[in-house]
């Protein structure tokens, strides 16, 4: 009689715990979204929702060890002897790399959440370029976070990237040194086939399956892009004519169309080619003008490919993306879910609360607030939470 009860006693408190752990994960999931959506929060990390009901978390600066060299990043952390799930954060391309105030603030709340988080500096990226050496130093860092057992529970890591920087953190976690390391990833605003960026930046249209649409271009996120990306062109006197169009195309200046057009013969057949993929503004046209390219700069990009990637990630992957970014079209992350053969290894949220990687600002009338924004925001909410639960 003993017996039975003890195991009854242990049964229930077993189901207390697990109860209590999904409660609050529940709330921390709300509060998250909660600091998510508030614009004025990225001001003060130590401010918000989250902040209510947990301490501030340690940030220790420091540097990785990569050969002869080595790569700052910061360690968002509590220093309370516990052994915690764990997740590698990078940022996108963006030149204030780990120190961008938003990564900083979304640093914190994932630790305030209960991860350990390491966040590194990728120089390609920090440069606006996407440069295959972030994935090494990514998977660098990765390995460097599994040593660190005194904090890490080692079945409990993972990877989360945003917008092109989620393209390298793929190839980081198919990379066969860490691939069974890596329990899960996290992309939102990423891509799966450059080319179909360039045609969506390039002329606005994207389609897979049933989805296609038409945004306008942001003409901004084009130029600054391949003006930072022409390393990667063949020829050194057409990277240096390419540049000076580029710079004259991004300024907008009507008076300068004449210098262009002058400084367009001094270019190759396949810098010419690379010019009017650029300002072309017919979708079927892309493949044709991509062909006649230099062969350097095609190879570049089809290394940026995941369809060849895709099959060798072995995590659990949490895809998110916005139905109005204008940078990188949601239909991406659409054909990125569709690579993985196993579904069940997928959660897939599109959602039009955000634009690129930030919430949308607009007002809604009464009708879209119950008809859009409260649904999308209750799949926002699950996909934070299936997130957090990977800590469980």
């Amino acid at each position: 009689m003993r017996k039975i009860l003890l195991i009854a006693v242990s049964l229930l408190l077993l189901l207390g715990l697990v109860f209590f752990s999904q409660i609050r994960l529940g709330v921390l999931s709300a509060l998250f979204l909660w600091d998510l959506l508030d614009e004025e929060g990225v001001r003060s990390p130590h401010r918000g929702a989250l902040a209510w009901i947990t301490s501030t978390p340690s940030v220790n600066g420091m540097f990785i060890p990569v050969g002869e060299r080595a790569i700052a990043a910061d360690l968002y952390h509590y220093q309370d002897g516990k052994k915690r799930a764990a997740i590698l954060l990078t940022h996108g391309i963006i030149e204030t790399g780990k120190d961008d105030p938003r990564l900083i603030r979304f640093a914190y709340s994932l630790a305030r959440s209960g991860f350990v988080v390491l966040v590194p500096e990728l120089l390609g990226m920090k440069s606006l370029r996407v440069r295959l050496s972030d994935v090494e130093d990514i998977v660098a860092s990765f390995r460097f976070l599994g040593l660190l057992e005194n904090r890490v529970d080692k079945e409990k890591m993972g990877l989360l990237g945003f917008s092109y920087g989620a393209g390298p953190t793929f190839m980081a976690a198919a990379h066969p040194s860490i691939r069974n390391q890596v329990k899960f990833i996290t992309s939102f605003g990423g891509y799966y086939d450059p080319i179909n960026v360039i045609r969506f930046i390039t002329t606005g249209y994207y389609e897979y399956r049933d989805e296609k649409g038409f945004l306008r271009p942001e003409p901004y996120g084009k130029w600054v892009f391949f003006v930072n990306n022409l390393d990667y062109v063949e020829r050194e006197s057409d990277r240096k004519i390419l540049k000076e169009i580029f710079k004259k195309e991004e300024s907008g200046q009507t008076g300068e169309r004449r210098e262009i057009q002058a400084l367009l013969k001094g270019l190759s057949p396949e810098g010419q080619a690379l010019y009017e993929l650029l300002i072309n503004k017919d979708p079927y046209r892309v493949e044709g003008l991509f062909e006649k390219t230099d062969r350097k700069f095609q190879d570049y990009l089809e290394g940026l490919s995941l369809s060849s990637v895709i099959p060798s990630v072995n995590a659990y992957m949490l895809i998110g993306h916005g139905t109005t970014d204008s940078l990188i079209p949601y239909t991406e992350s659409l054909r990125l879910a569709d690579a993985v053969r196993d579904g069940s290894r997928v959660h897939m949220t599109i959602l039009k609360l955000f634009s690129h990687v930030d919430p949308t600002r607009k007002s809604y009338s009464a009708k879209e607030f119950l008809t859009v924004y409260l649904p999308s925001l209750a799949q926002f909410y699950y996909l934070i939470y299936d997130i957090l639960s990977q800590q469980l």
